[in-house]
């Protein structure tokens, strides 16, 4: 019997990556990278590009997440997170595939006190998280079949530019190291939203809304000081040991506007699953350990 045909969108990405690594062992992986699939494009170009290949699930895991960037030029936040998403929902509701596309934390508006639930109203802030709520609901508008994943604090092998390889290199270079202290959420490794999706990925049962993130929370400050104690635990020479604190409105003054406190519950996925995902220290000390310290290791 023939395996089902997985079709990633944005395959070379950082999550699209993990999706590859995690889908090829079981699954007939069609990887797209934007010289396949650009969301750029025209519906019509969109279909075209879609239309020969061979499709039971779609897994949509390119957008712009350039959150500065998209409040600057909301007309591509809008072709890249909310038109070219709702064209592709289309196309693959009117085969009969489902798409999974994936979301973000700042639909929120980050001032409740506990954990984002998937029923929780949405109340983005920024142009890009207010593209990315639009692009859910055209999601789950083309097919009540189709799933939106909300993922947080996204890191993982790719471009070098994620808080633990940021974190660690500006600590090796500088004396000393401010990170932001009042922003609290959930640090999710690419390699463990991937492996937790798979028993999900043909689950009728997983439709509509799911968060998805490691368990604990902590703020950007507590997360980069514990890449830098990681760092040094694998023999990393560090000049900045300390992760100062700074502010959100030190830090980004008056660039666009970020959610303070996006934890997400992950209830939803433990039900349905059965399974719990392990805390962020855990994924993050193995990352460090195998990606980040071996580039500033002397051989």
């Amino acid at each position: 019997m023939s395996r089902p045909h997985v079709v990633i969108i944005g395959s070379n990405g950082r999550l699209g990556r993990a999706l590859l690594e995690t889908c090829q062992p079981r699954y007939d992986v069609i990887p797209l990278t934007r010289y396949d699939l650009d969301l750029a494009w025209s519906e019509r170009r969109l279909r075209e590009a879609l239309d020969p290949l061979p499709a039971d699930l779609v897994l949509l895991a390119a957008g712009n997440t350039n959150v500065d960037h998209c409040e600057l030029h909301p007309d591509e936040a809008d072709q890249l997170n909310v038109i070219a998403p709702g064209a592709i929902a289309r196309w693959c509701a009117g085969r009969g595939i489902r798409l999974i596309n994936f979301s973000t934390d700042y639909v929120f508006d980050g001032e409740k006190n506990a954990p984002y639930t998937e029923d929780d109203p949405i109340n983005p802030l920024s142009v890009y998280g207010q593209s990315k709520a639009e692009g859910e609901e055209a999601t789950l508008a083309a097919s009540d079949h189709h799933l939106v994943v909300r993922l947080t604090w996204l890191y993982g092998p790719g471009k070098a530019l994620a808080t633990p390889d940021w974190a660690v290199e500006l600590a090796v270079k500088n004396e000393r190291l401010h990170v932001v202290s009042d922003r609290v959420g959930c640090p999710s490794y690419t390699g463990d939203m991937a492996a937790a999706l798979e028993p999900l990925l043909f689950d009728a049962r997983a439709s509509g809304l799911l968060h998805l993130c490691n368990a604990g929370s902590c703020t950007w400050q507590e997360w980069a000081q514990y890449c830098v104690d990681c760092a040094i635990e694998c023999g990393v020479e560090v000049r900045a040991r300390t992760v100062e604190p700074m502010s959100m409105d030190e830090l980004f003054g008056k660039r666009a506007l970020r959610p303070r406190q996006t934890v997400l519950s992950t209830a939803r996925y433990e039900s349905l699953t059965g399974r719990t995902l392990p805390d962020w220290r855990v994924p993050l000390r193995r990352y460090i350990a195998d990606h980040v310290a071996p580039r500033f290791l002397r051989v």
